[in-house]
């Protein structure tokens, strides 16, 4: 299924459809590491939900926050439409419904491996296509609050209007993962 879903014209940028290929273990000229278990939980301190029903003096685990968003996603769509009276897995089998995801390029591995297969797995369609982007940058390095190159929207919002930020992003937006 992920060969074929990763693989399909135009679902992804080819760059990532390689990339894909790559961690399924059939890349040309690759080392043929296949695709491994994934480990959907987080141990203490970690923010997020915590797994109900673990073992008597088991220590406290939390889900993966890249498991438990995408859920949370669905769960806020499937509240949205129950309030307009439209059935929630009707909608998402529907031929006229496109899903989008619009991601940053440190978790495509999540996005176009395990959450399409979580997705096909619970019967649902994955994604029509994903958009890998690269990461803003400042002085050729990522964009970091510990090196103090990070902003916020509400201190951009302080002092300058939110269409040059728009426009900045839409500028800097290609079709390419850079």
């Amino acid at each position: 299924f992920l060969k074929e879903w990763t693989q399909r014209t135009g679902r992804l940028q080819p760059e990532v459809a390689n990339k894909a290929l790559e961690w399924l273990g059939d890349a040309a000229g690759g080392d043929g590491t296949r695709l491994s278990d994934w480990d959907i939980s987080r141990d203490a301190p970690y923010v997020g939900i915590p797994i109900p029903d673990l073992p008597s003096g088991a220590p406290p685990k939390y889900f993966y926050v890249w498991l438990d968003a995408p859920v949370g996603y669905l769960a806020s769509l499937k509240a949205h439409l129950a309030k307009r009276g439209l059935d929630f897995a009707q909608f998402l089998q529907s031929p006229d419904v496109d899903q989008y995801h619009f991601i940053g390029k440190d978790i495509v591995y999540f996005h176009t491996l395990f959450w399409p297969a979580v997705l096909h797995g619970a019967g649902y369609r994955p994604p029509t296509n994903v958009f890998v982007h690269g990461f803003l940058t400042v002085n050729g390095q990522k964009m970091s609050k510990s090196r103090g190159t990070f902003i916020t929207a509400r201190t951009w919002l302080d002092h300058l209007p939110a269409e040059y930020l728009r426009y900045f992003f839409a500028s800097r937006l290609g079709p390419g993962v850079d």
